[in-house]
């Protein structure tokens, strides 16, 4: 009894000094520097269920590391880190503006005095305690909500948008500014901070000597833009792509199978049919304002055989562009679900086609490495204003594939190596499983796969079939000469 009680002390003393570490670790990095900065400028570009940030900072750090490196802290609400897809930072040269230098941004969890703030340490190089021009990008999903949530058929759909309208930094700044911007005119505007609209555009501020945000700061005072939005608000809430790869073919089949909905303000009562065909004649704009009636997709360039189906089958009210002769521009597709999809209503389809590998840089071949090839394949596929809430990638690999290499362009959630069986397979094909939540068009990069495929892989599946036919004909000889001539007379 003393043992076990003494353990349980010793595992309690543990944790606690666990936490303890993690505290003061946390607690260094947040003191680690000092900045004071002279212009914070945030702007929030909304447009349906994607909403997009972008900071530019100018900032002096008080100290350098003893590596060369001073520490910004970034500070988020805990709506918008709840509601981050992407989150990226970049030092941008003064001398000149096109070259930048990608930073590594590490998250810290809440603040201890403000539990809706969370905070991001970015790690930025320095060569001598110099002024320095941030620029920081987000990208945000659902970062709006529709008000009404409801609306009868034909009735125009709004959009609301909370969140801060001064800057929320630890820093001490001379000159800030905040500005959100809308696709569609606003209509209402509500601050306890002075604001003034500009076409699409609220500018709350400018705000001169902030004072940084601490304890003894004042809660960051709150905005509110009530705007129209003149377009359907997209979800893919579940994105699944399936890519096989064949070396005999010289092919790569990519399938798109999406489960689409429509976020915005739910139908109130029933859809009328009817009505929808008046509207369509009379005043067309009021029905198109939050129905989907048309999803554009790009495909690439090299695409053929394409095919678009759903539950029924064809989808023969879509449109697909010609082959372009340019190389690199990509084909239009235009998916046209067979019913309008109204707020809160689903439409699953399927996409698919197939590329050529040796074609459009699909596939390389390592002239250095025999048997070696790497092959780029594109996680997703997306319009601007569509949120993809659950998105998966499968490679299908040729049979026989060994030593995989898989080269990420961004973090995923999880990834992990199986086998798929497929017709006239033996020992079935390695397939690399990627999975990755709360995804935009930002996400549409290039995953590349390298692998080795030796040559006795080429000739398995020929020998396996040449071998199964053999066996059928030797078995078929052997059994006829087991029968008897008088089985033949009967």
């Amino acid at each position: 009894m003393l043992v076990t009680c003494m353990r349980l002390t010793r595992s309690i003393f543990l944790v606690y000094a666990g936490l303890f570490f993690l505290t003061s670790l946390s607690a260094c990095i947040a003191a680690a520097t000092e900045w004071t900065q002279d212009s914070f400028s945030k702007i929030m570009e909304l447009g349906g269920a994607v909403g997009l940030l972008n900071l530019e900072i100018k900032a002096t750090p008080a100290e350098i590391g003893t590596n060369g490196v001073a520490t910004y802290l970034l500070y988020l609400t805990k709506y918008e880190h709840e509601h981050l897809s992407m989150l990226t930072a970049s030092l941008v040269q003064e001398d000149d503006d096109s070259q930048e230098l990608d930073l590594e941004i590490t998250p810290l969890g809440a603040l201890e005095f403000d539990h809706d703030t969370i905070q991001y340490a970015i790690d930025v190089p320095m060569e001598k305690v110099k002024a320095v021009n941030l620029l920081v990008n987000a990208v945000f999903l659902h970062i709006t909500s529709p008000l009404p949530k409801e609306l009868e058929q034909g009735e125009h759909q709004m959009l609301l948008w909370n969140g801060d309208a001064e800057p929320r930094t630890p820093y001490a700044t001379s000159s800030a500014s905040v500005s959100i911007r809308t696709p569609d005119p606003i209509i209402t505007i509500d601050s306890s901070v002075g604001s003034k609209r500009n076409d699409n555009t609220v500018e709350f501020g400018p705000f001169n000597d902030v004072r940084a945000y601490t304890l003894e700061s004042q809660p960051v005072a709150q905005g509110r833009v009530h705007f129209t939005y003149s377009r359907p608000v997209i979800a893919f809430v579940d994105y699944k792509r399936h890519v096989e790869v064949s070396h005999w073919g010289d092919n790569m089949a990519t399938q798109d199978s999406i489960l689409l909905r429509n976020v915005g303000p739910k139908l109130k009562g029933h859809f009328s049919r009817s009505l929808h065909m008046i509207n369509m004649h009379m005043n067309p704009l009021a029905e198109r304002v939050s129905q989907v009636q048309s999803l554009p997709l790009y495909l690439p360039s090299g695409a053929k055989d394409v095919y678009f189906v759903d539950a029924t089958g064809n989808v023969s009210t879509s449109s697909l562009s010609p082959t372009p002769k340019m190389l690199g521009m990509p084909r239009r597709l235009d998916i046209r679900p067979r019913f309008p999809v109204l707020g809160g209503w689903n439409y699953s389809f399927t996409v698919g086609w197939n590329e050529r590998m040796s074609q459009h840089g699909i596939a390389r071949w390592n002239p250095a490495k025999p048997w070696r090839t790497r092959i780029a394949v594109p996680f997703l596929i997306s319009p601007k204003t569509a949120a993809i809430d659950v998105a998966n990638l499968t490679i299908a690999l040729p049979e026989g594939a060994t030593d995989i290499q898989v080269m990420l362009p961004f973090q995923v959630d999880s990834m992990e190596t199986s086998t798929y069986p497929t017709y006239l397979d033996t020992v079935g094909r390695p397939i690399v499983s990627i999975s990755r939540a709360k995804c935009s068009f930002m996400n549409s990069k290039v995953v590349f796969v390298e692998y080795t495929l030796p040559l006795s892989s080429y000739a398995r599946k020929p020998l396996c079939v040449a071998l199964a036919v053999l066996l059928v004909f030797f078995a078929s000889a052997f059994v006829s000469r087991q029968v008897t001539p008088t089985q033949h007379m009967k």
